[in-house]
């Protein structure tokens, strides 16, 4: 790559660089002066834009392992050197929350990390590196039968480490779970450079702290995962899908409340408000719709749609039962984010998680709340289990100050509702401060002291770190 540019603060950090960048190779270097390929690294989905000195792209554990170790060596011939020698760790930087956004020092690019390593069809289990795309890991199990059930909209640019970092999830969460329920092992590079092996292929596990559970969402705080076994399962015979609409978000929360009570148990339940269906051609009248999914075999979803129709007889349905319908009703609903990137040139999309019961009362406070701004809003999400995303809709620069106001507002409402404010994306950098505005200090000091357990000298990912 090359190096022509302007050269980073110091000769002894040039010195100290080279010595990081004989481990990868110039090849598997990036340098400011590489123009729009070392730009990429400064940001994810967000309008949150960072800096850094250089990029590094290791190959294999090995190297990895090698980079912390020279890491924590250079940090002892250059003390003064500390905030240029970090990494901050990337995967395909999809994410929506800033984690992967660099405040400084040296980007760790997982990505060349991509091998599927092993289908092990018996026991139910895929192995592979952190930089492999999730939606690799379906195609390599396409024929088995399995497969790999987390699926978040990014699905075919998340990588296994980033969806481990966010505790990834998506529409199917609901019934499947997140990515929390299908990490059985982790190969983690701690603040040393030694590989520990952290978890194991059973479910049924008792061996003290559970420390997949600490990796999934701790947005690479916590180390470096190389590897990692992930739980399938089966795919379904047949899924079906149902949309209606309703004249309020009160009525679709009160026709998901009735389905739950009914004991139906649907692969994921969306909701989309009437601002962001209007931007697509659905086959329905205008209002809020529900898309309502099941699966199972062909007996067990004919008796589910039969019981969503007694549940909810007054609602219109569409009933989509083949694969050419059903997946051409969600292509529109994938078209409604394409459709606000055209009309407004900037976009947040909060991503918090309430009880049902206040899911109505936190969407109609956020739109007051936008509307007070002089700001669009756009909700959807996976309301089955409560995840909203809340989208700011902006359409110059000048008014990115106002979502300063909109997610403080927006951040103590959930809270106060018992909720959380995210259920997907994570804290990252552009959440953090209003988090520890409505969350007590206890629980930062936890987060801080698990953080220096593990990393006791903050090499990894310092950007997310709160004093």
């Amino acid at each position: 790559m090359n190096r022509g540019a302007p050269k980073p603060a110091s000769d002894r950090l040039v010195a100290a660089f080279d010595r990081l960048i004989a481990i990868v190779g110039e090849t598997h270097t990036v340098w400011p002066a590489d123009g729009e390929s070392f730009a990429a690294y400064l940001h994810d989905e967000t309008f949150l834009r960072g800096n850094a000195d250089l990029v590094l792209q290791p190959g294999s554990p090995a190297e990895v392992c090698s980079l912390v170790a020279e890491l924590n060596a250079l940090r002892a011939d250059f003390p003064h050197e500390k905030e240029k020698l970090s990494f901050t760790l990337r995967g395909g930087g999809s994410g929506l929350s800033g984690a992967c956004v660099p405040s400084g020092g040296i980007v760790l690019d997982l990505t060349r990390l991509n091998r599927i390593v092993d289908v092990d069809t018996r026991n139910q289990m895929i192995k592979a590196e952190s930089g492999a795309i999730l939606s690799s890991l379906n195609e390599t199990l396409s024929g088995s039968g399995l497969c790999y059930p987390v699926d978040p909209s990014s699905l075919s640019l998340c990588t296994v480490g980033g969806s481990i970092a966010t505790n990834a999830a998506g529409p199917s969460s609901l019934k499947y779970g997140t990515t929390r329920q299908y990490l059985a092992t982790a190969q983690l590079v701690n603040a040393t450079g030694e590989i520990t092996p952290v978890g194991a292929l059973p479910v049924k596990t008792s061996m003290g702290f559970s420390l997949t559970d600490l990796l999934c969402g701790s947005e690479g705080r916590l180390g470096i995962v190389t590897e990692a076994t992930l739980r399938l399962t089966h795919i379904p015979e047949t899924i079906a899908l149902l949309m209606g609409s309703f004249r309020s978000e009160e009525a679709a929360v009160e026709c998901i409340l009735a389905l739950r009570s009914a004991g139906l148990q649907p692969r994921c339940i969306e909701l989309i408000d009437s601002y962001s269906a209007s931007l697509v051609d659905f086959p329905l009248a205008q209002g809020v719709v529900l898309m309502v999914e099941f699966d199972g075999n062909e007996a067990a979803v004919s008796a589910d749609i039969e019981r969503i129709l007694a549940v909810a007889p007054t609602v219109e349905w569409v009933t989509a039962r083949d694969e050419k319908n059903r997946g051409g009703l969600w292509a529109k609903r994938k078209n409604i984010s394409p459709g606000i990137k055209r009309r407004f040139a900037f976009r947040l999309g909060e991503d918090v998680a309430v009880p049902l019961t206040s899911l109505a009362a936190v969407c109609a406070s956020a739109r007051r709340h936008a509307a007070e701004q002089g700001v669009e809003v756009a909700i959807w999400g996976h309301a089955g289990d409560g995840n909203l995303h809340v989208n700011y809709l902006l359409e110059t620069a000048d008014q990115l100050p106002k979502l300063d106001t909109l997610m403080r507002g927006l951040a103590g409402e959930v809270t106060r509702a018992g909720g959380a404010m995210s259920g997907e994306h994570g804290l990252g950098r552009l959440k953090r401060k209003f988090a520890r505005e409505v969350l007590p200090a206890q629980y930062f000091d936890m987060q801080r002291n698990i953080k220096t357990a593990f990393d006791p000298a903050m090499l990894f990912n310092p950007a997310l770190e709160i004093d």
